[in-house]
């Protein structure tokens, strides 16, 4: 992986590191951390870099090691790693200690504060209950001045109808009077019949008058009678509604008592719930001193979490240190056998480059020689030995089968010569091949384009009965192909794309074209959906004289609801319903019917 020095990394320390010899860059291999580890230029990218790559380790200057969430190395200190290691895990009891103390107060601080919150919350139930007994009380007492003057309503209609009621008695006593006169005035004269039998022819207009008198009284006491029903009728009902009267104040009085016991109630309710109010503001008051000197707890308990993180830091800085010197011992140790072993890996060496070259141990050599070799004549009788060895080597062992291989070399290539030229050849008639089609192609599309192009415009000139309109090659995209455009002129409008036309003048020109397409290359059949329905009259006779004409080589299946276009038809078929939701299928062969009555042609188009 690759950092830039953008990224704070000055080098990879297997770059940076150089060893002297006899180890050299040999030393390196038996270090493969060094690849691995990287320079930065400060603490902060080595950390940002080891948090994001975990793999790799990264060196400040001071020689502090970032790797992942661990940091080892850094200055030297005077504490050792054992008294590191112990004033750490006290550090760490003492923070667990102040963090199980910050803990509880925050405990204690929350259930505080839940116990307001719920003292808050009893509180605006209280007021919110208070608020809702003083409007139950205006609505009592509202209700109770509605009832008052209903009552006094009532007893003034009462009074009406006892007043109405002594009419009535009144009048009745006086009709039971003048009846009872007449009863003893009709017993009279009939004491008096005999005595008056000589006045009968003078008293019989008299008795006749009595008659009607009688008649007329005892009408009107059968009236009197029903007034006096009607009048003890009223009576009973306003004696009713009295009394129900009676008892709707008797239930209002009663009403109106509860009520004045449960606003006495209230108000006993309201003056303790006041007290309870005071009683609660001052816990409150209270609590929330308790809760700033908790808060003031808490902010001491912070401050002495954050110098105890900072001795733990400053701990974790000492160890780390101590760690780092233990490595630096460690590396020296590994070093130490590392170079141990590169000598006795060397003298290996030596000892068997004596064996297989002069075929005898080293002491038995040494034992031997009178004078050793020494400065100059040493090296120059090594560099002898060196140019010797590798000329030797690189003429190498003797290869018996090099004739054979050779051979079969030869072959190989002969083969794939003559496959490479087959291949060059083919390829060659290919491209040919294609420019020879290309070519022909170009050709027929030249020839069909200028044909279509040419059938097109007489085509439209015989539609429109004048103008004139053509096909055009575009310019070549980058494909190499080129497109066509249609430009059409009806009589009467200057040249222009076939895009701006109306509808009918769009229709007659796609039939024009259509019509080329098949003077080019006719086809048996050609199928035409109602398009003879943008046009007029002319145009729509233009269309089926064109259509006549081309008929001879190409039959034509057109659907359409113009009659023009039905007559020159030779079969026609028509769909029609003559019921309803049923369908029926009518075909007429114009064939059978021309020794018919001519009309019928007609006929038939108008009723399909």
């Amino acid at each position: 992986m690759n950092f830039h020095p953008d990224d704070g990394v000055i080098s990879r320390m297997d770059k940076l590191v150089e060893f002297r010899d006899p180890l050299g860059a040999a030393a390196k291999q038996y270090l493969p951390r060094l690849r691995s580890a990287y320079l930065t230029d400060s603490a902060t990218a080595a950390e940002k870099l080891a948090r994001d790559n975990p793999q790799f380790a990264f060196v400040t200057p001071d020689g502090t090691c970032y790797q992942g969430r661990m940091v080892t190395g850094g200055r030297p200190d005077q504490a050792g790693p054992l008294g590191m290691k112990r004033e750490l895990r006290a550090l760490n009891a003492e923070g667990l200690q102040l963090e199980h103390q910050m803990n509880e107060k925050q405990a204690s601080l929350e259930k505080v504060a839940a116990e307001l919150r719920a003292t808050e919350q009893a509180l605006e139930g209280i007021n919110t209950k208070l608020r809702d007994t003083e409007r139950e009380v205006i609505s009592a007492q509202h209700r109770h001045g509605n009832m008052q003057t209903e009552l006094a309503r009532l007893g003034a209609e009462l009074a009406v109808c006892q007043n109405e009621l002594a009419r009535v008695r009144k009048e009745a006593e006086n009709t039971r009077g003048r009846a009872e006169r007449a009863k003893h005035e009709h017993a009279a004269a009939a004491l008096n019949r005999a005595e008056a039998e000589t006045e009968s022819a003078r008293l019989a207009e008299e008795l006749a008058g009595l008659r009607s008198s009688v008649q007329t009284e005892q009408q009107d006491l059968a009236t009197g009678r029903a007034g006096l029903a009607a009048i003890n009728e009223r009576l009973a009902a306003a004696e009713a509604l009295a009394a129900r009267l009676r008892e709707e104040r008797a239930e209002m009085e009663r009403r109106e008592t509860a009520l004045q016991q449960q606003v006495m109630s209230i108000t006993d309710e309201t003056t303790s719930l006041a007290k309870q109010s005071e009683e609660l503001t001052q816990q409150l008051d209270g609590l929330r001193a308790e809760k700033l000197r908790l808060e003031a707890r808490q902010k001491e308990l912070e401050q002495e979490w954050e110098s105890a993180r900072t001795r733990v830091t400053q701990t974790e800085d000492h160890l780390r240190m101590g760690r780092q010197e233990l490595q630096d011992l460690r590396e020296q140790k590994t070093h130490a056998e590392v170079e141990r072993a590169k000598n006795e890996s060397d003298r290996e060496h030596l000892r068997e480059t004596c064996l297989s070259e002069v075929n005898a141990q080293p002491e038995d050599l040494i034992a031997t020689e009178v004078a050793f070799m020494s400065g100059e004549e040493l090296a120059t009788a090594e560099t002898n030995y060196r140019e010797m060895k590798q000329r030797i080597e690189n003429m190498g062992a003797v290869n018996m089968m090099a004739l054979e291989e050779f051979n079969e070399c030869e072959e190989r290539f002969t083969f794939l010569t003559r496959e490479r030229d087959d291949l060059l050849k083919s390829i060659a008639d290919t491209q040919q091949a294609i420019a020879e089609l290309d070519q022909a192609t170009k050709e027929k599309f030249e020839h069909a384009f200028h044909a279509i192009n040419k059938s097109f415009s007489d085509a439209f000139h015989a539609i429109f009965g004048g103008g004139m309109a053509e096909m055009r090659l575009t310019e070549p995209d980058s494909s190499g192909d080129a497109g066509i455009d249609i430009v059409a002129s009806p009589p009467g409008k200057r040249l222009q794309n076939v895009l701006l036309l109306s509808g009918g003048e769009k229709a007659m020109t796609a039939l024009a074209l259509l019509i080329a397409i098949f003077r080019y290359q006719p086809s048996p059949f050609c199928i035409l959906d109602e398009v003879d329905a943008p046009l007029d009259e002319a145009n729509v006779g233009r269309f089926t004289k064109l259509i006549g004409e081309m008929s001879g080589q190409t039959q034509f299946i057109v659907v359409t609801h113009n009659r023009r276009t039905m007559e020159i038809a030779p079969v026609l078929y028509g769909v029609t319903m003559q019921e309803p939701g049923v369908s029926k299928l009518v075909s007429v062969r114009w064939e059978e019917t021309r020794n018919e009555n001519p009309n019928t042609k007609a006929s038939a188009a108008s009723a399909a």
